[in-house]
């Protein structure tokens, strides 16, 4: 089933923070010669579907964050090189003479209101403006979906990056973006090419080297699965983080430029799981007792211990789904990373545990796995608080195993 396809060979074509492993994926991947339906219900850029893709399985999955399901369908993507390389070409070629007569006054995407225009006027300077402004009108008129998607994806590997993009911005791709340059370093015309190149080089289901069956990527939520009862083999996904990584922050300065407004965006971001915002319902009593399982939660203020409660309200309804859509004795494969919140170690695995017993699933196993300090995206708290025990624990992830019951 696997073909010639290696784990190795898998690279992301995206920027995306706290990407998980291909190898956990890979090695959580039954390969009986028996086709699954493999759900990753917050697939972020869409790793476990690229996997679950390579190795034979038909891979479904949703997020809902747009710029996520874009880089993900687009990494899922069959790629025809030639053809993407020639379309590529003519959307500069066209953005180009666009860009001689458009002045940065207009130079926006449409529709974009005062409140969006403001965020853009701050992040990027007047040359790149006009020329992503050409760039996105063009991309947008591209009628081939995975055309436009492979497009789009190269048009935000421009602005995503750590340090040399086309905004004023630095560490966008690890979603902490702030402003650090009065120009930008690098013109949006004069990298757009290559980031096709780069795309169509990592692309992984290239110029029909695959025959598997296309992954299904959607706009959609965790909490409210749009899939049918007992219609999935295998779950396998690694939740966000609490309190921990804001993805949203880095992928508005691409979403923007979509058409999406900064008031939108703003929605997306507050709902997501694992926002830093508190429950606005009655929360069951078994939510708390799941709480005092979490760590010394009873030092940190309201606020906080009210931001924690949220998350176990949404990774249980998370809970509910997944059992919900996975067949009986089906397997749920959940990647999670503790957190610290004003220096408190949160345990949030043993929280899933606990949550994931009482709808439905049963532990089947349990393992940790230690993070590189080269590829934390989030470094472990360094104050004296902290501690070197909770260094450590922030610097791994557990891999939790479930068995639907």
């Amino acid at each position: 089933m696997t073909g010639a396809f290696q784990v190795s060979q898998i690279h992301p074509i995206h920027p995306f923070p706290a990407r998980m492993a291909p190898s956990i994926v890979w090695d959580n991947l039954p390969d009986n010669g028996k086709p699954l339906r493999i759900l990753d219900p917050m697939a972020g850029s869409g790793t476990s579907l690229v996997i679950a893709r390579a190795r034979g399985h038909q891979a479904v999955g949703c997020d809902t964050d747009p710029l996520a399901v874009l880089i993900a369908h687009a990494w899922c993507s069959d790629v025809s090189s030639d053809i993407l390389s020639q379309r590529a070409r003519s959307i500069l070629d066209k953005a180009v003479e666009i860009a001689k007569e458009l002045t940065p006054e207009k130079a926006y995407p449409s529709q974009a209101d005062d409140e969006t225009k403001q965020f853009i006027n701050f992040w990027f300077d007047d040359n790149s403006r006009v020329q992503l402004a050409a760039l996105s009108h063009c991309i947008s008129y591209v009628d081939n979906p995975d055309e436009k998607n492979l497009l789009w994806t190269a048009f935000s590997r421009l602005i995503i990056t750590k340090k040399l993009g086309v905004s004023l911005a630095m560490d966008v791709s690890h979603s902490r973006p702030h402003r650090k340059y009065e120009k930008a370093l690098v013109n949006p015309f004069d990298k757009f090419l290559s980031d096709i190149n780069y795309i169509i080089k990592k692309a992984p289901f290239r110029d029909g080297n695959v025959q598997f069956s296309p992954a299904i990527v959607t706009k959609g939520d965790a909490r409210s699965l749009s899939f049918s009862n007992n219609s999935v083999d295998l779950v396998i996904t690694s939740p966000p983080y609490l309190n921990a990584i804001d993805y949203i922050r880095g992928h508005k300065l691409t979403l923007v430029w979509m058409g999406y407004s900064v008031k939108l965006i703003k929605l997306v971001r507050s709902t997501n799981i694992g926002a830093e915002r508190s429950v606005s319902h009655p929360v069951p009593g078994e939510l708390l007792n799941t709480l005092e399982q979490m760590g010394d939660i009873d030092s940190l203020d309201g606020r906080y211990r009210g931001v924690i409660i949220r998350y176990l309200d949404d990774m249980s309804n998370v809970l509910s789904e997944c059992r919900r859509v996975l067949k009986d004795n089906g397997q749920a494969i959940f990647v999670i990373g503790n957190s610290a919140i004003r220096g408190v170690y949160i345990n949030n695995s043993e929280a899933l545990i606990s949550l994931a017993q009482k709808r439905g699933f049963k532990l089947a196993s349990r393992a940790s796995r230690l993070l590189l300090e080269s590829r934390r995206y989030l470094p472990p708290p360094n104050s004296k608080k902290a501690g070197q025990k909770m260094q450590h624990r922030m610097g791994e992830e557990v891999i939790l195993r479930f068995i639907g019951t």
